[in-house]
């Protein structure tokens, strides 16, 4: 057995962190390589957690695009909030929503001072595809006549709502709180079935 002063002196080896060694010297051993059972085996487990999550995929997918959608709104309701606080309380005057492009033109350009773009007023929910003709709003802001303070007279008077059902469970309706429902939950509240 050699003393603690001495060093290596023969074909002893021992087994480090880092390889044999051999005579006082450090060597590496060969990696061992994968047996091909073991690819095989490995592949069949992702493959099968791939077949379980991509339900889950597409979830998650929709909830993130309903909580884009919900923020959107939200952000132009605090839009419309300081328009109203920089003219006088009144709701904003438009055309009628029958003009079509040109009360899309409106709503965009009436809030645009208010860091509302054109990308808020879009559903991530809803295709645009490339037809020229799709709607470039979509949630629509309620009619309210110029009288002053008459858009926060109700709290549960909607300010805007989504057209169409992008989510699955009625078009979604702010308020001018922010608050941010879908109509199926606005029902239920009012207890109509």
């Amino acid at each position: 057995m050699p003393s603690s002063g001495e060093r290596f002196s023969g074909p002893r080896e021992r087994l480090g962190q880092r390889g044999a060694v051999r005579a006082g010297r450090l060597t590496r051993l060969a990696p061992r390589a994968f047996t091909l059972l073991e690819l095989i085996a490995v592949m069949t487990v992702l493959v099968i957690l791939t077949y379980l999550a991509i339900p889950n995929f597409k979830d998650v997918i929709k909830r993130v695009q309903e909580v884009r959608c919900r923020s959107n709104m939200r952000n132009i309701t605090v839009g419309l909030q300081n328009y109203l606080q920089d003219h006088g309380n009144v709701w904003p005057q438009g055309p009628s929503p029958d003009a079509g492009p040109a009360w899309e033109d409106f709503w965009l350009a009436a809030l645009q001072p208010y860091g509302i773009t054109p990308g808020t007023w879009r559903c991530p929910s809803i295709p645009m595809g490339n037809d020229p003709e799709a709607p470039k709003v979509h949630y629509m802001p309620t009619m309210f006549p110029p009288v002053k303070g008459i858009a926060n007279r109700w709290s549960t008077h909607p300010w805007l709502i989504e057209r169409g059902d992008g989510h699955g469970h009625g078009p979604l309706i702010s308020f001018p709180d922010g608050s941010v429902k879908p109509f199926n939950k606005v029902l239920a509240e009012l207890g109509v079935r």
